[in-house]
């Protein structure tokens, strides 16, 4: 291996092989740079649809494959589109459409502010895994903060206000909803598994030990930036984990927390407690969390301390912003239904009078 990639992590010095490959000496062309001699010449050198010469060269510009941005890729162009995402995303996105569409009379039960916040937890994961973002994570620590808090603190809560269940319960085909979905649901298993894990306790308890687990367990870390098997399994987890904790938030209909509006304040609180510590670790240590990050090449101009830093302040004040709002929210709700409940028994109570 050269001296240039001495100091890279595996990862990186394979990611990086195509643009060297693409630097490589090449037969002369006919004319000068970027253009052509008639359009015959131009057709042949251009790759046709679909062909094995375009699927090339788009790995090659980085908007395929996963991992490091490649030297001399403007970072800005390192998109990674994936189709085993986005082919399943666009598959929950046109089943939620078409539960819609087969949902008479939804106006009142689903307004339209839920389909919007739906498509927007889409986009807003979509961006997380397929932009610049995912690829810069692999040089910059806050870069993959980023990442991780756009699915856990805005996707996912999102998702749940978008209440999903009955829009993709009526568009799923019916093979999978009579063979797969009632079957399933109907199993005690089933059922007894849905209560534990969505029990506030068991919940704050996920959520707190796999993202520390993740940070804090050596080589776990190290391992999702060097193995994208890793790094997709860190993100479902976050992903799981995440769903598990705002579930008992957002009443996601026509499903419902256990957990009344007052106390669900308290929960909010003591289950982003652990993770503000976490990120208070991160912003004050005084050595560096993981070593790839040190010998990473630099793709922004930020230096390894202040990287390590400012993840830790992604981590932490955005968090405990979302935090507070929610916790607002909850509490604003609850003197709601409080004040119709009181007005409610005062109408009784006058009634009975009478």
């Amino acid at each position: 291996m050269c001296t240039r990639y001495a100091n890279y992590p595996a990862a990186m010095v394979e990611a990086d092989a195509p643009a060297r490959q693409s630097a490589a000496p090449r037969s002369p062309r006919p004319a000068a740079a970027g253009h052509c001699r008639g359009v015959a010449a131009c057709r042949a050198r251009r790759p046709s649809m679909l062909s094995p010469d375009l699927l090339r060269t788009i790995t090659e510009n980085g908007v395929v494959a996963h991992g490091s941005i490649p030297p001399g890729l403007p970072w800005w162009q390192a998109w990674s589109f994936d189709p085993t995402l986005l082919i399943p995303a666009a598959l929950v996105g046109w089943f939620y459409f078409r539960g819609l569409r087969r949902w008479e009379g939804r106006t009142r039960e689903h307004p339209w502010w839920r389909t919007a916040l739906f498509y927007a937890s889409l986009g807003t994961y979509l961006l997380a895994m397929e932009s610049p973002i995912d690829r810069l994570g692999v040089h910059h620590f806050s870069m993959h903060m980023i990442q991780h808090e756009l699915v856990m603190m805005y996707a996912v809560p999102m998702m749940l206000l978008g209440a999903p269940t009955t829009p993709l319960l009526r568009g799923i085909p019916g093979w999978l909803q009579q063979g797969v979905v009632r079957p399933l649901a109907g199993r005690t298993a089933f059922r007894l598994a849905y209560r534990g894990l969505t029990h506030p306790a068991v919940a704050i308890f996920c959520m707190t030990a796999v993202v520390w687990a993740w940070h804090l367990v050596p080589g776990w870390w190290e391992a999702s930036l060097n193995d994208q098997v890793v790094h997709d399994v860190q993100h479902v987890s976050f992903t799981i984990v995440s769903m598990l904790f705002w579930w008992n938030v957002i009443d996601p209909k026509p499903l419902h927390s256990r957990i009344a509006h007052l106390p669900r304040v308290l929960y909010i609180f003591g289950g982003s407690l652990p993770k503000h510590i976490l990120a208070a670790m991160v912003t004050f240590a005084p050595h560096p969390f993981y070593p790839t990050y040190e010998a990473a090449r630099r793709v922004l101009p930020i230096d390894p301390a202040t990287d390590q830093q400012l993840a830790g302040l992604i981590m932490w004040v955005p968090s405990e912003g979302i935090t507070l709002l929610a916790m607002a929210v909850v509490f604003f709700m609850w003197l709601r239904i409080s004040e119709r409940r009181q007005k409610r028994e005062d109408d009784r109570l006058r009634r009975a009078a009478v």
